[in-house]
């Protein structure tokens, strides 16, 4: 966070006597020699207390240094001192926004606004909120206020592209990205949002064009990183996209909560070694990737294996496993293990390529016995299809994530016209509450309700003709049973779809159906019509 030269000056009369350590004190933190500053600033609250300045600039170095909290405590008492100077609220914003309390980041700016109503930086922080919290309209409007204000803030600049980019404007987006690297042309950011637009837009040479010159400017640049080796996979480059990907275990990505002293299992000889292999991100990420814990054990070590709660019971007797272990967000999983590995990076490790996929399937299968159970469930009579239309979301920030990949029940009302086809809902979580009238007026019967876990799901999959399914978990599971499944994807779809392809290497029963537009899911829903009209049919 950059220290305001403009607003940055002694607002306390009775203070000239501490002045010339400020200015030493802020000499020091705008070269960027923070415990220099730190110094000063502190000696000053030492001869007194309520030096407003002096507590912002160390609210302000705390930022800088990642301690938000600290940072915000810091800056409201300097507020608590002097409430009527707009730079504190302002900074108090970016503590919040970094913080992710949003909410508050709003009110600061609003405050800061309105003693300073032209103030470019506090509407930048205030469009940071909105587009954190998928105000995308506002937020856009609000950035466009901050640009105008000030045509030199290259950040407002590149947080306006990121807001015409949520609302699927890429072509304004592009344009706005090309205006802020003309005012910095090493603007990485720029360049990152500008390959993040042209990967929307399906230009993947584009994109990794620019991902590649933002890691030229800023090397450390995490998501950048990580980005590219998205696309890298998407197009099938695995072996460079592996080791980008790895980027993913960045702290500040916090893909998984615990961290290890142990040494993490790079490939290196382990047999007779005690090994813990750990999920990361999606339930359906645990699912596509478990085919390699054989391989693993292949190897000879002992293998202990963490799984969320849903998993459990599905993956209770699964080849390769010594010890299946529920997962815990506050508590890692007990035991003296020699190495541990994340799941996803279990691909690098063995070098897959195109050609070297895994794609032996079945390697999950549902338990007889509930299979057994769920058997009268669907109707004997009819060609029974699972239906699943939404990813189900816990956090704001997957939402943002995973919109693109959902639709709506209602697209699925041309399957309604075709004879001798039942459609059954697998969906879970809140868009299962959502459309649950929906449900009765289609007569579609919802067995997700009734399924308590995974292996519920496999149960019921077990027992149907054909999954249908957007990129959820219960894709991944049926393809993983090898039961026929139809997945409806996003024009820019998950990196482990690639591009371009009706088919999956990962799941060799699997058909891909793609939008040939953003947000456009009518034609995909009109060809799945046609060609499950056609199978059944032919059945």
């Amino acid at each position: 966070m950059a220290v305001d030269r403009v607003q940055l000056g002694l607002y306390d009369a009775g203070m000239h006597d501490l002045s010339e350590i400020f200015q030493t004190g802020l000499q020091h933190h705008q070269a960027g020699r923070l415990s220099q500053a730190e110094q000063l600033y502190r000696q000053i609250l030492q001869t007194n207390p309520g030096h407003a300045m002096a507590l912002h600039s160390l609210g302000t170095i705390a930022h800088q240094k990642g301690n938000f909290a600290a940072a915000a405590t810091l800056i409201a008492k300097a507020i608590a001192i002097s409430p009527d100077v707009p730079q504190f609220y302002n900074t108090i914003a970016a503590s919040y926004n970094a913080a992710g309390t949003f909410q508050k980041a709003l009110s600061a700016c609003r405050k800061a606004i309105s003693l300073k109503p032209d103030y470019a930086k506090a509407y930048n922080n205030m469009g940071i909120a909105l587009l954190s919290t998928g105000q995308y309209e506002q937020a856009a409007a609000t950035l466009e206020k901050a640009v105008s204000l000030n045509p030199g803030l290259v950040e407002a600049h590149n947080n306006l592209a990121v807001a015409l980019y949520h609302q699927n404007l890429y072509d304004r987006a592009i344009d706005v990205c090309n205006k802020a690297l003309k005012i910095k042309p090493d603007y990485a950011e720029a360049y990152n949002t500008l390959a993040s637009v042209f990967r929307m837009q399906g230009q993947y040479e584009e994109a990794i064009e620019n991902y590649r010159k933002t890691i030229a400017l800023k090397p450390d640049y995490t998501q950048a990183h990580l980005n590219l080796g998205l696309v890298l996979l998407s197009t099938g480059q695995f072996e460079e996209g592996w080791k980008q990907y790895l980027w993913r275990r960045s702290p500040e990505l916090e893909t998984y909560p615990h961290r290890y002293q142990i040494p993490c299992w790079d490939g290196c000889p382990i047999t007779g070694k005690r090994l813990l292999i750990h999920y990361e991100q999606g339930f359906g990420d645990t699912i596509q990737f478990v085919r390699y814990l054989p391989m693993v054990k292949a190897l000879g070590p002992t293998i202990t294996v963490e799984v969320r709660r849903p998993l459990l019971e599905l993956l209770r007797n699964f080849d390769g496993i010594d010890q299946l272990v529920e997962a815990s967000v506050s508590t890692p999983p007990a035991g003296n293990f020699d190495f541990y590995v994340p799941l996803l990076t279990l691909p690098k490790i063995f070098g897959t390529s195109l050609d070297t996929i895994p794609a032996d399937v079945p390697y999950i299968r549902a338990d007889a016995s509930k299979s057994h159970c769920w058997r009268k469930k669907p109707a004997d009579s009819f060609f029974k299809v699972g239906l699943v239309w939404a990813a189900t979301t816990r956090t704001l920030s997957d939402s943002l994530i995973l919109r693109e990949r959902s639709c709506d029940l209602q697209h699925f009302a041309p399957l309604l016209e075709i004879a001798g086809v039942k459609l059954y809902s697998l969906q879970k979580g809140p868009p299962a509450e959502q459309a649950r009238s929906l449900l009765s007026e289609f007569c579609i019967e919802d067995l997700g309700a009734e399924c308590e876990d995974f292996a519920d799901t496999a149960a019921v999959i077990e027992n149907l003709d054909l999954v249908i399914s957007a990129d959820t978990a219960t894709l991944h599971l049926a393809g993983a049973m090898a039961k026929p499944v139809w997945g409806l994807l996003p024009f820019t779809a998950d990196w482990r779809w690639l591009i371009n392809r009706p088919d999956s290497p990962w799941y060799p029963t699997m058909t891909l159906f793609r939008q040939s537009k953003p947000g456009q899911w009518k034609d995909v829903i009109e060809s799945v019509a046609k060609q499950l009209h056609a199978r059944v049919q032919k059945q």
